[in-house]
């Protein structure tokens, strides 16, 4: 469902915006002056159908009170403006760390598993402010919404992405700082639950963003809470409809109102103001109330086809003015894909190598297609161009996925894969499929049984012997040598290839490595 944006109008703001950009820095400069954009221009609250550049002011006086050297002209090289009122702030939410939030000023502050869009994080340390920041000095909590899973382009692990200013709220952050979910200003005094480490954040003059690498065998799900699966990620268009799901206002709907927005803000004590430039800015739906509030900041903007276009993380004290970073310049700043929902890989054909999701068909949008396919139709409907090998899952985080509102999350949940040595024994079954590759050796033995099938294959020697019986079958081939024998009998045939027992798909797993090897 495309929206069109009136060629008339997109041909006269194209036409606006070189004077827009010349004159943008020396408005801002004035005392007062928040932002500059280009939009239609208002006379007594009456559209007027007429394109202008728009200067929003924090306090609007009457020009009789400002001096002749700070008042906004009435046009600009023939190009009207419009003075609007808009007192636009970060949507972070700072929270004293030592109260509980009573439920009438929060939405959702519930722990979701699988991790999703749409839902409270922060990180699990408060930070020491004072004024200006907020208005008693003390220790305070950060809330913010998870945008979506993202998937890093290098490596291929799954992250959650925020805002900076969420996530990494001074400069004093660091990577490997723990994040927690929900935040811990909605789990009280108590840190909350942790979920992931920051691995990275940006903050640029177009992007305001955050990506937290999820701990291993951490279950999460390619969609937003209240809205469904992320199908991909698309330019925003001028005058579209668009939603989001954030942590505080919940689902909301708006409309575009223009893709050239350059405002100041202030990201507090250390950090300073800063200017983001080419950010796209969103009205509300009338008579739907706020599109954003405090704690809404880092929730995904997302178009009638469930698409992506915007990272939130500003807006106006009423709720009824949002902006957001354009959501190609936030992927890119930090070098991550969206991850998406299968049916969206099938209608588009995306595939994503690398994503850590051999084996159940999900992909990121937009990368390796052709080796996505590929991928799929060897590894039985997935990729992975990671060095991949099955185990054990924490079935507490990832054997059921239900969300915090009793819920299903559905087919296609996925966790985490364990990127670290295995060195004590496994001492009980494992009872669920292995859905995600191990990338390091196991050093100890086997001891119970696997009572449920390996979906992934095999890519490090097996340095232990295993000692309890096999009640499901491979299905993946073994592509390295197994270093220690079999001590006990295998109860079901090897899927893998075609192969019709165990034998044949050992060897026919440890003759591929040894050619691959060569």
């Amino acid at each position: 469902m495309a929206y069109e944006d009136p060629a008339g109008e997109r041909s006269r703001r194209a036409q606006i915006r070189p004077t827009k950009q010349r004159a943008e820095n020396h408005l801002i400069a004035r005392p007062g002056v928040v932002g500059v954009d280009i939009g239609e221009k208002m006379s007594g609250g009456e559209r007027t159908g007429q394109q202008s550049i728009v200067v929003y002011v924090a306090s609007k006086r009457d020009a009789s009170e400002i001096p002749a050297d700070e008042l906004v002209p009435r046009e600009i090289d023939g190009i009207p403006t419009d003075v609007v009122e808009k007192r636009i702030r970060l949507l972070s939410e700072p929270i004293d760390a030592a109260r509980l939030l009573p439920p009438s000023e929060l939405v959702d502050a519930g722990l979701y598993r699988p991790v999703v869009g749409g839902v409270s994080l922060g990180p699990e340390q408060p930070v020491y402010r004072v004024a200006p920041d907020v208005a008693k000095p003390g220790y305070y909590a950060y809330s913010g919404t998870i945008a979506a899973i993202v998937v890093d382009r290098l490596s291929g692990l799954a992250l959650a992405l925020t805002n900076a200013h969420v996530a990494a709220p001074t400069p004093l952050w660091k990577r490997g700082d723990v994040q927690v979910q929900p935040s811990r200003g909605d789990d009280g005094a108590a840190a909350g639950h942790r979920f992931g480490t920051l691995a990275r954040a940006e903050l640029t003059d177009e992007v305001d963003g955050a990506v937290i690498l999820l701990d291993p065998g951490t279950a999460y799900h390619p969609s937003i809470a209240g809205i469904g699966d992320v199908t991909g990620h698309a330019a925003a268009v001028v005058g579209a409809p668009v939603r989001k799901r954030g942590r505080t206002t919940g689902l909301s709907h708006g409309r575009v109102r223009s893709l050239d927005l350059t405002v100041e803000l202030d990201f507090g004590t250390g950090i300073g103001k800063r200017t983001l430039r080419n950010q796209i800015s969103i009205d509300s739906t009338p008579g739907e109330g706020w599109f954003s509030n405090g704690g809404d900041s880092g929730s995904a903007v997302v178009d009638a086809d469930q698409r992506v276009v915007g990272l939130l993380f500003a807006g106006d004290e009423d709720g009824d003015f949002s902006i957001a970073n354009p959501i190609q310049a936030v992927l890119d700043a930090l070098d991550v894909d969206l991850l998406v929902a299968p049916s969206a890989q099938v209608a588009s054909g995306s595939g994503y190598a690398g994503s850590g999701y051999a084996g159940s068909g999900y992909a990121g949008a937009g990368s390796a297609a052709a080796a996505g396919a590929a991928g799929a139709a060897a590894a039985g409907g997935g990729y992975s161009a990671r060095p991949s090998r099955p185990g054990p899952v924490d079935r507490e985080k990832v054997s059921v996925g239900a969300h915090s509102n009793g819920t299903s999350a559905g087919d296609g949940v996925a966790a985490q894969p364990f990127t670290q040595p295995f060195t004590q024994p496994f001492t009980q079954p494992f009872t669920q499929p292995v859905m995600q590759p191990f990338t390091q050796p196991f050093t100890q033995p086997f001891t119970q049984p696997f009572t449920q099938p390996f979906t992934q294959p095999f890519t490090q020697p097996l340095m232990q012997p295993f000692t309890q019986p096999f009640t499901q079958p491979f299905t993946q081939p073994f592509t390295q040598p197994v270093l220690h024998p079999f001590t006990q009998p295998a109860t079901h045939p090897s899927a893998a290839g075609g192969a019709g027992d165990l034998r044949s798909a050992f060897w026919s797993g440890y003759l591929y490595a040894l050619d691959q090897l060569a």
